[in-house]
């Protein structure tokens, strides 16, 4: 039987940059953005906020919806969704998940630096209108 998990992820931009984070445990020096799997009673928004204060100690708001993915392989099938969020408050200190941070500039330069089932992801957004 296949798993099915439910994901979100918060594109967090300033000053046409976006957050990026690298995971301690790739191989690769692929970055991904913030986020992570809906726990059960949870909504999309609330499971954005709590993944992204987990991961970076910001507290965000999100904007609006940006984009609906999915990834499937023979084990499971993830759906997700990604929101475009600002930062509200907070500094970023990354937990024990995550080794480093960059700010990418919003453009389509920075889609092969980030994962490649993310880059496939977000290729078609027009990033002059985020």
């Amino acid at each position: 039987m296949t798993q099915i998990n439910f994901s979100v992820k918060g594109l967090i931009v300033r000053n046409h940059e976006f957050l990026a984070l690298h995971k301690v445990s790739s191989r690769c020096e692929y970055f991904d953005l913030p986020g992570g799997k809906m726990k059960q009673n949870e909504s999309a928004e609330e499971t954005l906020r709590r993944e992204i204060l987990e991961e970076t100690s910001l507290l965000v708001r999100p904007i609006r919806l940006l984009h609906q993915w999915d990834f499937i392989n023979d084990d499971y099938l993830i759906m997700g969704v990604i929101y475009l969020c600002e930062i509200i408050e907070g500094e970023i200190k990354l937990s024990n998940e995550h080794d480093y941070y960059e700010w990418l500039p919003l453009n389509e330069d920075s889609i092969p630096l980030l994962t490649p089932s993310l880059a496939q992801s977000i290729s078609h957004l027009n990033f002059e209108k985020i």
